[in-house]
């Protein structure tokens, strides 16, 4: 029976060119280089904020239907970073020029907000195995592009360490969350049929976060 930890390690290695494209998407680069108008900054902040806003639905759902009380924990510490994440959100939207009231008023592109819909149906039809897989894979991925556009928004747009907390949350994962993530994967590597399952989560995981920033790219 494979661990967690190297079921994550193999699709990590499968889905390595996806994963790629992500990592070195052109919208990302163009804000790395401060290249990127104001404008495509600002379409980037509303839609996390919708993305964000959807997550904190997600993980109470996550909650109610928790199996056991350390993926319940596992769940309820997620909740409290991403209540800090919208916290955090709200001042790098200030750094940029947008208030409250506009990120409230603003409307959720669908090519954004899939990813967030997605992991929904993961909460309704999906085990614990499956968002853990799905979750720490994306989160590499999210993290190192969420450090790379904190980078360029430091370098070339005139914003300080305390503007861009939210980004900077993401990078680098701690080790405490990896183990927390693979003790729960664990549990569901007992069939071929839940590792399917789990690798089809982290596939359209990362499918749906490439959508995210071809999203920001073309919009």
């Amino acid at each position: 029976m494979s661990s967690g930890k190297d079921l994550v390690e193999e699709l990590k290695k499968e889905f390595k060119p996806l994963i790629e494209r992500i990592v070195n998407h052109p919208y990302v680069a163009e804000v790395e280089g401060g290249k990127a108008p104001l404008e495509k900054l600002k379409l980037f902040v509303k839609e996390q904020f919708h993305i964000v806003s959807g997550d904190l639905r997600n993980l109470a759902l996550y909650i109610v239907n928790s199996p056991s009380l350390p993926i319940q924990d596992f769940y309820l510490q997620l909740l409290s970073g991403e209540w800090m994440g919208l916290d955090n959100l709200f001042i790098l939207a200030k750094a940029l020029g947008l208030g409250e009231d506009e990120l409230r008023e603003s409307e959720p592109l669908a090519g954004s907000f899939a990813f967030t819909c997605y992991f929904t149906c993961l909460g309704v039809y999906g085990s614990p195995g499956e968002i853990a897989t799905a979750l720490i894979i994306d989160f590499e991925a999210w993290g190192w592009n969420c450090k790379r556009i904190s980078d360029g928004l430091k370098k070339h747009y005139g914003l300080s360490v305390d503007d861009t907390r939210f980004l900077d949350a993401f990078y680098p994962i701690s080790p405490e969350f990896y183990e927390k993530v693979f003790s729960i994967i664990d549990e569901y590597t007992t069939t071929d049929e839940n590792k399917k399952k789990m690798r089809v989560a982290a596939k359209l995981g990362l499918e749906f976060e490439l959508m995210f920033w071809d999203t920001m790219q073309k919009s």
